[in-house]
Parts: structure tokens; sequence; C-alpha cells
């Protein structure tokens, strides 16, 4: 520690924060301001000599303004969705229909997220499969996942908008996931779909947490927690880790860039265009899938 200079003291700033008046004491040795910090009964006391009183009273406020946090700007909210609720109905009808999707399946064989097929052409799987679920608690638990982070789109973007990201980013990971696979793994599910929900709302938080808070580090929570439910449950035996995970990746890449450049829901009638296109996608898609051979 520094000595100060032989000229009358003056005390700067007290705390009984031991913390803080480290953080006084390095920004002052920082601006090479000679100080003494002490500690009292019930706060620890800076203080420098007379000369350098100014200087280091506008170093802290300095470090004051800088390390403030500004408020969180809000984080666009359309109201109420059922975007959630609508998915896990979705899959639930599509689970009646298909039953639970195993080998010999013709659901299986027609939709199932074929790694080789996709790579050799056969698109649709990556959209089909996203609908089918092995089991009962499959099924359950992309529901509840649904419920929980589709709705949360759904606020941000909209139910049409919301449901054709969600899609559109599962979608490019059941791609992707093919083109590391390439050969030998087949995958269903829409636990896909719930991943790149998490993955747009934690692209939309982070975002706003930067614009807010002056301290970068604590912007990228949302996206920590993200990775943290990932490393929790989408890598769990017989969990598809690459599609979880990119997944994941892609909707906090088009969340972060719908929440930078402001998009907010658009208008009921693009909505109603957007959920119309996907549901469309997907009803051709199982068309392509189930055609007679030739």
């Amino acid at each position: 520690m520094e000595e100060p200079s032989p000229d009358p003291e003056v005390q700067v700033r007290a705390t009984p924060n031991p913390t803080q008046a480290g953080d006084w004491a390095l920004v002052l040795a920082s601006a090479g301001i000679a100080y003494r910090l002490d500690q009292t009964t019930d706060a620890f006391v800076l203080t420098v000599g007379g000369a350098d009183a100014a200087a280091a009273a506008a170093a802290l406020a300095a470090y004051d303004a800088e390390a403030a946090s500004r408020p969180d700007p809000p984080a666009p909210d359309a109201g109420p969705s059922s975007l959630g609720i609508l998915i896990g109905l979705a899959l639930c009808a599509m689970f009646l229909v298909t039953g639970a999707v195993g080998p010999g399946s013709r659901w299986f064989q027609a939709g199932a997220a074929d790694a080789s097929a996709i790579a050799g052409g056969q698109w649709w799987r990556a959209v089909t499969a996203l609908t089918l679920h092995a089991e009962i608690l499959h099924l359950v638990g992309n529901v509840i996942a649904a419920a929980i982070f589709g709705s949360a789109v759904g606020r941000w973007l909209g139910g049409g908008a919301g449901l054709f990201a969600v899609t559109g980013c599962a979608v490019a990971a059941n791609v992707m996931t093919a083109a590391v696979h390439r050969t030998d793994f087949v995958s269903i599910g829409a636990s896909t779909a719930t991943f790149a929900a998490l993955g747009l709302v934690a692209g939309l938080q982070m975002v706003r947490r930067l614009r807010g808070e002056s301290r970068r580090l604590y912007a990228w929570l949302p996206l920590g927690a993200g990775l943290g439910l990932y490393a929790m449950l989408g890598v769990s035996p017989g969990a598809d880790t690459y599609a979880h995970l990119f997944g994941l990746g892609a909707g906090a890449a088009i969340g972060t860039a719908l929440a930078w450049m402001d998009v907010r829901a658009p208008r009921a009638l693009a909505q109603a265009m957007l959920a119309t296109l996907t549901v469309t996608g997907i009803v051709l898609s199982w068309a392509v899938a189930l055609r007679p051979p030739g």
C-alpha cells in the first residue's frame, strides 16, 4: 500500500463493506493516488493527502458512474400466450395418431430424422421427426417444456411468429445434427424445438441485459442458465445431445438477432400468415414422407 503525502489528510470515503472499500482503494491505486485504508470499529475509512483530494473524488465518482447499474429495459410482451399449450396439444394429438413410435412403425420409418437419409436429400425428415415420440414419458416431458418455453416465446413474438421461429430453429438444428453424424444415427422428438425455444428466450434476455447493465458479465447469465439446463436435461443417456445443443444455439443466435433489431410481435394478419405457413410446411412434409413409392 502506498503512503499518503505528508500534507493534511482528507477522508474521502467510508463504508462498512470491506469489498467496496477494497474496490475504492484499487481505483485510487490505478489512478496513481496515494491513500490509506484504515479499519475502525464500524467502518473502513479511506483517506488521501489534501492535495490529492480533488483527484481522488473525481476518480471515485467516475468509478461510481461506471459501476452503477441502469435498470433493465422491459422485455417485449405481447400479453399472455397459449402457444406452448397449443404446441403441447398438437404433439398429443399426433401421438394419438402415430402411437408409440418404434422400429417397424410406418411413421418412424417415414418420418424419423435419419442422418444418412437427410444427407441424401430427404429434407422433410428434419421437420417430421419433431412430431414423433417414442413413448408416453418422452411425450410428457416435451409437452411440459413446450408449455413453459413456447409460451415465453409467444409472449415476445406472438403465436404465429413464435411458432415460425421455434420450428425454423429446430429444423435447422436437425439438419446440422445430420451433417455432423451423416450415417448410423436416427432420432425423433420435439425436444429439439423446446431447446430452440429456450435459446430464443435466452437471446432476448441477454440483449435486454446488455442494454441495461454496465457490468457486462451479468448480461450473459441467461445464456449460462440455458447451458445449465442443457447440461441437466439435454445430455441424459439416450438423448440427442447434438440436436439439443444445436437447437439451443440456433435459438440463441436468432433470439439475439431479433432482440438486437428490436423485432416485436407483428400484427394479427402477419401472425396468422406465419402460423399458416408453419403448419402447412409440417403437413406438406408429412405428405411427402408418406407418399407412395414412385
